[in-house]
């Protein structure tokens, strides 16, 4: 009996080092503590929501939010705004808000009311929105860049009954609706006209007390955010007072770190009547009880120092702004700053990592989203984990998913595909590119285009899955590998075809994006008389605008493409060489602006130089190389 205990304690140990060892596989395998990590998570969260939601009572507000941090969670004294080296604590700022909104209120402004918001990034701005949502008036939130018609064009959609400007814009207010130009003090020395100007003086006559916030639902509406307008005139998504709730309330990751998190002290250079400023900047911000740093406008040369100045510890991105950062010279600033998060969407992964290592910023946080969207994917990696993807999700959490899908995409119809035996969708298999949509549970919280029941519709699925259920379509093109992580490849009408073969411009562009000496690249289809299909063509900006480094990628070009698996009808038949590739607002590709320069050497882009693809090397494309591509008998 002594034989076999002293031989089975080395059994059961190793049988212990065996299991544990089998268990660590599995769970590496098949990401279980990850999955049940983010489920658990994920109730979480939905419990502080609703906890939330039974706190604002009648009225679920931001301006709400913001007088329970004042009123309710004692934190009056913290910094709630920081802009140009100035600070409001959060009394400070409910004061003015509620003085603001009591001259509005004296103006006739009411429940229910639409007035335009067309101000630049700054307190007077923030004070407007908090001010509107007391009133529970709807802020149609529009584009500072947006002139005459455009502009007239969004005031006439949310048929807003007065307009606020800050002084810098008013110039541009050309209807003639009410019409109040504010300035505290960040304009100072701006010429206003002859509209009512709001200043510190005007505010002291009006009483910070006395008027009660607005009883506003879930479903009313307190803001409106206008698409870019790049497929037709901006549409006005109607944001509802559940979507504020929503992305102010904390999250997992923060809460369960509080020391490092908090006090949070969000950074923002991203205009605030676009939805990445407006919910993870604003509404968070009042949520966490953090401060808002704003800029006016953003600045790459400037942005670290800000961000060192104003002690931020999370900064905001969108689109190409961390490219524009990695472009500018070397700073003290780099890394001389609080910031350990940068939070966003649209971070490219052939760029990812410089951006940490270079500045410091351990952790990102990529979020997919859409202003008007319910489809959602979460990326919280730290450090070089999950690099470039927009989410994860291993068996079980795939398993259980019910609200975000990815399905099948039928190329030719541009429509999700669906099985001719059932007429349901059906779901891309991991590796498998689809679109990516999103469950409809209550139709009257989803995020509507305001007086435009086409474009709405034209978004939503119906039957996908069983008889009777709703979907909202994306757009978006995304593939999610066997290891769980989605990544973004396109936007839907991105892909073309050429040689009879699908090409994905995004892929393609990420392809030159990753060739040593390319800052950026545009990718997409052009039609050309006497081929089929659409011929792919490039826009490229180079990280030194040399002729030197010019000759070297173009004739580099066709051989890198091919080393890194790009098929030879994916090659672009056409480059061009660029100075800049345009970008709007919000830091997104603006396709179209290359797409009319054409290909006419004679009529080409002043500075820029174009290149044809002949054969297996990259020529200057001149007139005879064009006349051959015009007439259809280049082979291309």
């Amino acid at each position: 009996m002594e034989f076999l205990s002293e031989a089975g304690a080395p059994a059961v140990a190793m049988a212990s080092a065996l299991s544990v060892a089998v268990g660590a596989y599995l769970n590496a395998k098949l990401s279980i503590s990850a999955d049940l990590s983010t489920i658990f998570k994920d109730k979480a969260f939905g419990k502080r929501l609703g906890e939330r939601i039974g706190q604002l009572g009648e009225s679920a507000t931001i301006y709400k939010m913001l007088e329970r941090v004042v009123d309710v969670e004692g934190h009056g004294a913290a910094d709630a705004l920081w802009f140009e080296h100035k600070t409001w604590s959060y009394t400070q700022l409910k004061e003015l808000v509620d003085r603001f909104a009591a001259l509005l209120h004296s103006r006739g402004v009411k429940s229910g009311d639409f007035v335009g918001v067309y101000t630049t990034n700054s307190p007077e701005m923030v004070i407007v929105l908090y001010a509107l949502s007391k009133l529970g008036a709807v802020a149609a939130m529009i584009n500072t860049n947006l002139r005459d018609d455009t502009f007239i064009h969004c005031l006439n959609v949310s048929g807003s009954t007065s307009i606020i400007s800050t002084p810098d814009l008013c110039q541009y207010v050309c209807v003639d609706l009410q019409h109040l130009t504010f300035n505290l003090s960040s304009f100072d020395g701006v010429e206003t006209g002859a509209t009512e100007l709001i200043t510190s003086d005007s505010l002291q006559q009006f009483s910070p007390s006395g008027l009660q916030p607005a009883k506003r639902g879930l479903k009313d509406l307190t803001a409106l955010i206008y698409t870019s307008g790049t497929t037709g005139k901006p549409k006005a998504c109607a944001i509802r007072n559940i979507m504020a709730l929503i992305t102010s309330t904390p999250i997992p990751t923060d809460v369960n770190n509080k020391s490092k998190y908090y006090p949070l002290r969000t950074y923002s250079s991203l205009p605030l009547f676009h939805g990445t400023a407006f919910f993870t900047g604003c509404c968070y911000s009042v949520g966490n009880a953090g401060t808002l740093c704003l800029r006016r406008k953003f600045s790459a040369s400037q942005f670290w120092k800000d961000v060192h100045d104003s002690r931020a510890t999370r900064i905001l991105y969108i689109g190409e702004l961390c490219r524009y950062l990695l472009a500018t010279p070397p700073s003290p600033y780099d890394r001389n700053h609080n910031c350990i998060v940068a939070a966003g969407n649209g971070l490219r992964g052939e760029i990812w990592e410089r951006f940490r290592q270079r500045f410091g910023v351990p952790e990102v946080r990529e979020f997919y989203r859409s202003t008007e969207g319910v489809a959602k994917f979460d990326n919280q990696g730290v450090g070089a984990w999950g690099v470039g993807k927009v989410g994860f999700s291993g068996p079980i959490r795939r398993f259980l998913e019910d609200d975000t899908f990815i399905v099948k995409y039928d190329t030719v119809t541009e429509m999700p595909y669906r099985d001719p035996s059932t007429g349901f969708c059906v779901r891309a298999s991991l590796g498998e590119e689809g679109e990516v949509i999103g469950r409809v549970r209550d139709r009257g919280l989803l995020t509507e285009y305001l007086h435009n029941e086409e474009a709405t519709e034209a978004k939503l699925l119906r039957d996908v899955f069983k008889k009777g259920d709703l979907f909202q379509r994306t757009g978006d093109l995304v593939l999610q590998d066997h290891d769980g992580w989605v990544g973004f490849r396109d936007r839907v009408g991105d892909t073309f075809r050429w040689k009879g073969e699908n090409v994905s411009a995004g892929e393609i562009r990420d392809h030159i994006c990753r060739i040593e000496g390319v800052h950026d690249a545009v990718v997409y289809g052009v039609k050309l008389s006497g081929y089929d299909g659409q011929a792919g063509a490039a826009g490229i900006t180079l990280e030194e605008h040399s002729s030197t480094a010019e000759l070297a990628l173009m004739s580099e070009l066709y051989t890198e493409l091919q080393k890194r698996g790009v098929p030879s009808y994916a090659l672009p038949r056409l480059v061009r060489i660029t100075e800049k590739v345009a970008t709007g607002v919000t830091f997104k590709q603006a396709k179209g602006d290359l797409v009319k320069k054409g290909w006419d050497p004679r009529k080409g882009g002043e500075g820029d130089k174009m290149y044809w693809l002949n054969g297996t090397k990259y020529q200057k494309l001149d007139d005879q190389g064009w006349s051959q591509i015009a007439s259809g008998r280049a082979k291309l």
